[in-house]
């Protein structure tokens, strides 16, 4: 069994992408699993989710030989790859916009898109040799499965975590 997270920041195309590799892969949707929320945050606008009640009812599927494990908290459970899909803030804000996101949540997931806080969490969680990343700024879903196929298949070390957003944060300064 080989569990693979799929994960970024909301808006990054997980479940877009997810949903063009579901001929090829299973894919669980942690979004489904609403035993594990405990409560619905008003002010961050998202429930809080209990991990160990997630992590438990991942090890409780029935898996195939390669699995991914899509959603935002999906590098934090018991995976043997991450693969982290990233996209340039500018754009990432748009698509928020697009969604009817409030301005305090979307600025609070383009900071952590620009600091890449879930590719550092990943390699903490997995080490770097176990993370990949994938820009999905302005690209089609079934380009962006491609790539996460082949470094499923492959573990293609040309998809090592290297996406720097940085400069967008001194703009805003």
């Amino acid at each position: 069994m080989m569990l693979i997270a799929l994960t970024g920041t909301p808006g990054t195309g997980k479940t877009s992408v997810a949903k063009v590799l579901e001929g090829e892969y299973r894919v669980i949707y942690l979004k489904e699993y609403r035993e594990s929320w405990m409560y619905w945050d008003g002010e961050r606008d998202s429930y809080v989710i209990d991990l160990e009640v997630l992590r438990k009812r991942v090890m409780e599927e029935d898996k195939d030989e390669k699995v991914i494990v899509e959603g935002h908290y999906s590098q934090e459970m018991p995976v043997v790859m991450v693969i982290v899909l990233r996209c340039h803030p500018r754009e990432l804000e748009r698509r928020l916009k697009k969604r009817g996101y409030r301005e305090e949540k979307i600025k609070e997931n383009v900071e952590a898109e620009a600091m890449s806080l879930i590719t550092s969490e990943a390699i903490i969680y997995h080490g770097k040799d176990n993370v990949f990343e994938v820009d999905t700024t302005w690209r089609k879903e079934r380009d962006v499965a491609k790539d996460v196929r082949k470094i499923i298949e492959t573990r293609d070390r040309s998809f090592a975590p290297r996406i720097n957003y940085s400069e967008e944060i001194l703009k805003w300064y």
